[in-house]
């Protein structure tokens, strides 16, 4: 079963969270402000979450989470949904592959990665190693 790490820029206090930007969209740190919303329009459409502005986003890959700080166990708790594609192992891959920053051009380069939302950890597939993003209220993290 895979589990979810997710590296923060501060240590934490083991133990329960709140997801800081559930109810408050977060800023993009890596990806364009244009890409950024239109995906979180797109997944909206899709999924009904804005996925990328109001989601934690983890890892099933522990040194890809070790590359961005603190790494801890992430343990979402319920209700949860989560969202990745077995075709992206990073967000990031999109600057590699998009022409531009046009809805047409995210939404088009979204459709075709099959992403896919699951319920649990346990539903995201065995050989999975890279980022999901997880919709949920609070979670528990423990140091790794």
């Amino acid at each position: 079963m895979n589990s979810l790490f997710r590296g923060f820029g501060s240590k934490l206090i083991s133990g329960v969270q709140k997801n800081i930007f559930y109810h408050t969209p977060r800023i993009p740190r890596d990806t364009e402000l244009g890409v950024h919303e239109n995906a979180d329009l797109w997944f909206h459409e899709k999924f009904g979450i804005r996925a990328r502005s109001s989601s934690l986003i983890c890892t099933t890959n522990f040194d890809q989470a070790r590359s961005y700080g603190y790494t801890y166990r992430v343990t979402p708790i319920e209700p949860i949904s989560i969202i990745y594609s077995p075709l992206v192992k990073d967000f990031l891959e999109h600057e590699l592959e998009l022409s531009s920053d046009s809805q047409s051009d995210v939404w088009a380069w979204l459709e075709c990665k099959n992403f896919k939302m699951v319920r649990s950890v346990k539903d995201i597939e065995p050989d999975f190693f890279g980022e999901v993003m997880v919709h949920c209220e609070h979670y528990s993290v423990t140091p790794y």
